[in-house]
């Protein structure tokens, strides 16, 4: 499958970070409770936790810690992925939850919802004391100072990004006062994960958190942050801070509608690991204000835009209306002081939208780019030529140019011919597939549009191609 540039494309953010100090914010760093995490869970199993972009660190991990990964903790972290779902966010929730090593002592003592719901007492104590155990047999400690200078570059070249953050922001569209303590991480063992923990310590006081995961790096191997890439993340991830706990408070009232909401979805939420109607909805809100942030900073109204017709293709096809409630609740601050006021307007909005949502999905659909033809022969063709050497799919729309992503049906690898090349052609709006057929063979090819845009910013719909050559090789 092609894949190219997965990052959404936003012009430069301009807005620096105003009144460091008095927005009680920490200096970003690299956190060894997080690496730990990380490497646990990856020597666990988790695909998450499994990617190898950052090619040289990943290479140190195994090559200091392959040889513990028949170690209990190890195969008690790859039971609770597998019984109790813990894995993504609730790994990085332990993480915060943790004294530094060598200490790892919980912060505050663990219980049914500690450090996340996922856990529970007993399972969390039992991996807390094998973590320890584990620090000390794999010689943790000799990792992490083999590492500090990976760790100092890593923070020096995130500072860029971190300057650009405006952080007043969220006290201003949220209505909270700063009490919290934000803390950002960067995760050089997480690969490209991103994840917005909390801690609500003993004495009243919330630290959040923005772990920032690293995707990309240069020839030496050290991680590189560019702003228009990682500053929506970091936008993204301070987000849940102030939105996750609206929709724990309103969860009674947000049921019945967020149920129905999440069966029409599912199938999209479910591929990006959004496994509930509650994540959804908190993804949800997160990202509408993410585009309220990108509406009051940049004059360029093209660059919120894009973020919402991003957020339409992954599946939140009721982001428009949502956003625009949004820009209501900025207007009548007198009356809803903060958004959590503001939140029964929230709910009255989805019970509506659960009514409307079949509507939402009909009208994103008919702005999206779609398959009009293919040639030289139609859609489930038993006798094609094996002999053809191209397959043209034309669109509807002029697409953008730049991204076409096709590869494995339903069928599997078998049925997917090996493209030789793509090319946009006739204006962009027909895509050239080169291939190579074999007579008398069954085919598949699945074209993901959900990645793929049209010139307008719209993504395209999904299609699948299925087509069996002739045993003549020629027409």
């Amino acid at each position: 499958m092609k894949h190219l540039n997965l990052f959404l494309i936003f012009a430069s953010f301009c807005l620096k970070l105003s009144a460091q100090t008095g927005n009680n914010i920490a200096p970003p760093k690299v956190d060894k409770r997080v690496e730990l995490l990380s490497i646990v869970f990856r020597l666990a199993g988790n695909e998450e936790y499994n990617t190898t972009e950052n090619a040289k660190y990943v290479a140190d991990i195994h090559r200091h810690f392959d040889k513990f990964s028949s170690h209990p903790l190890i195969k008690y972290a790859a039971e609770l992925r597998d019984s109790l779902g813990i894995s993504y966010d609730a790994v990085m929730a332990m993480a915060i939850h943790l004294n530094n090593p060598p200490l790892l002592d919980p912060i505050v003592p663990f219980s049914i919802s500690l450090p996340d719901q996922r856990w529970n007492l007993k399972t969390a104590a039992k991996f807390n004391i094998m973590l320890k155990q584990f620090y000390t047999d794999a010689d943790c400690s000799s990792f992490f100072d083999a590492h500090l200078n990976d760790y100092a570059v890593a923070k020096s070249r995130f500072n860029t990004l971190f300057k650009n953050l405006d952080v007043s922001w969220y006290y201003k569209f949220y209505g909270k006062a700063p009490t919290e303590n934000f803390n950002i991480i960067i995760g050089l063992g997480n690969g490209g994960g991103n994840y917005g923990p909390h801690i609500d310590l003993n004495d009243h006081l919330k630290k959040v958190y923005a772990i920032i995961g690293s995707g990309s790096f240069d020839e030496q191997g050290a991680p590189v942050y560019n702003l228009s890439s990682y500053l929506p993340t970091l936008i993204h991830e301070f987000n849940h801070s102030f939105v996750n706990y609206l929709i724990d408070k309103y969860e009674q009232q947000l049921t019945t509608s967020g149920t129905i909401i999440f069966e029409k979805e599912s199938a999209k939420m479910r591929r990006q690991a959004y496994t509930s109607w509650k994540t959804m909805m908190n993804e949800a809100l997160v990202r509408a204000s993410v585009i309220s942030y990108l509406k009051s900073h940049n004059a360029d109204t093209l660059i919120a835009d894009k973020e919402l017709k991003q957020q339409l293709a992954n599946g939140f096809v009721w982001m428009r209306p949502l956003v625009k409630l949004l820009d209501t609740y900025q207007t009548q601050r007198k009356t809803y002081p903060t958004l959590e006021n503001f939140m029964p307007v929230v709910v009255a909005f989805y019970d509506d939208l659960a009514k409307r949502i079949n509507f939402y999905n009909d009208d994103y659909q008919q702005h999206c780019a779609r398959v009009i033809a293919v040639r030289p022969f139609k859609n489930s063709d038993t006798t094609v030529s094996s002999g053809i050497t191209q397959i043209i799919f034309d669109f509807d729309k002029k697409l953008d140019g730049v991204r076409y992503f096709f590869g494995l049906g339903a069928k599997g690898t078998t049925y997917y011919p090996k493209p030789i090349k793509f090319k946009f052609t006739n204006d962009n709006k027909s895509i050239v597939l080169e291939v190579k057929l074999k007579p008398n063979t069954e085919y598949q090819i699945n074209m993901v549009g959900s990645m793929m845009r049209a010139s307008d910013g719209y993504s395209v719909q999904n299609y699948t191609l299925n087509f069996k050559t002739s045993s003549d090789p020629l027409p």
